[in-house]
């Protein structure tokens, strides 16, 4: 074997200073929240479960937990995600998470938000520490639908949001971040899918990424689930794709797993949920009420060779899914109802 495509795995050169390389493995996915709190509550979210939980505590990470998470995990992550399940600009102190995450040199940063909040100060903020991706969820191409959805969000503010961010980026000069859409497929939208690829191109996005609703319990959504395998969709699917190719835009939809994969979870060996009380939880489908470790209490590494994680891997290794991995949506292929956090 060729010793410098051995010596590339484990060297990566720096996104901010190009001539420098860096040594060592960056194989970790991670997905983190730095508040539990929402501007919003849209039509699927788990978000307006949490406005019923007498118990919620509404608050932001601690920054010196948000520390330690960056200097055990980030030299060793390939993406990092700021948001998931929150909307990260209702942090007041967001651009400083941005910033050590942007010194880290992990090499796919993104922020995903609902596009309210992305203000003329808070694009400032970002420019300064960029992110190389900003999903935007979009789920609808009218206004009706989107707001409908996304629980009132004014569909007319969030394209002058988006405008305005490319506008900013391209007046200075700069490559990130890239602007991307992020739609949850569900029956209220899937005849949109078209429209929503051209307000995409419209508003300088690249890309265009769709994963079907999978509902929480207790949101009754079950209804606007979709049959990703019925000749509707597919056709939907499909026209999409034309029309994304004719824009020149990435277009991302899951496929259907091969046996081979329903077999194994995708998430278990390389990525992980944090949570802004530092809990870490293996998949985006875990009911994050039962975590398998809490970095205020130990190491990521003792939390990822523990007896939580090792008594998982093992189950899942010999087929048995019990819990959480027994309604999986990705292990069953169904619209099975995620538990309630």
């Amino acid at each position: 074997m060729n010793p410098k495509r051995v010596l590339g795995k484990y060297l990566q050169r720096s996104y901010r200073f190009p001539w420098v390389r860096l040594r060592g493995r960056r194989n970790l996915i991670i997905r983190m929240d730095t508040t539990n709190r929402c501007n919003l509550r849209c039509s699927m979210c788990s978000m307006r479960l949490a406005d019923k939980d007498p118990d919620r505590k509404w608050h932001d990470i601690d920054p010196v937990l948000f520390d330690r998470i960056a200097s055990e995990l980030f030299p060793i992550a390939s993406v990092v995600g700021l948001s998931c399940g929150a909307e990260l600009f209702v942090n007041p102190d967001f651009g400083i998470y941005l910033d050590r995450l942007y010194r880290a040199d992990v090499p796919v940063r993104e922020v995903v938000t609902n596009g309210i909040l992305l203000t003329s100060e808070n694009i400032s903020v970002v420019l300064e520490s960029p992110p190389t991706s900003l999903f935007v969820s979009i789920d609808g191409a009218a206004p009706s639908t989107h707001a409908r959805i996304r629980g009132g969000a004014d569909l007319d503010i969030i394209i002058g949001n988006m405008k305005e961010l490319v506008s900013e980026r391209d007046r200075r000069g700069m490559r990130f971040p890239a602007l991307s859409f992020s739609v949850t497929l569900q029956k209220s939208n899937l005849h949109e899918l078209q429209d929503i690829l051209k307000l995409a191109s419209e508003v300088g996005a690249v890309s265009v990424g769709v994963v079907p609703l999978v509902p929480f319990a207790g949101l009754n959504m079950t209804g606007e689930t979709i049959d990703p395998d019925s000749p509707e969709v597919s056709r939907q699917i499909s026209l999409a794709g034309e029309i994304a190719s004719e824009l020149g835009l990435s277009f991302n939809y899951p496929s259907a797993p091969s046996p081979e994969k329903l077999r194994s979870c995708p998430y278990l060996d390389n990525w992980v949920y944090i949570d802004p009380d530092g809990r870490i939880n293996p998949c985006p489908h875990w009911n994050t009420s039962e975590p398998l470790g809490d970095m205020t209490c130990n190491s990521f590494h003792e939390i990822w060779n523990g007896p939580a994680y090792m008594a998982l891997r093992d189950r899942i290794s010999r087929g048995v899914y019990t819990s959480n991995c027994a309604v999986c949506p990705e292990m069953s292929r169904s619209n099975s109802e995620i538990p309630k956090s």
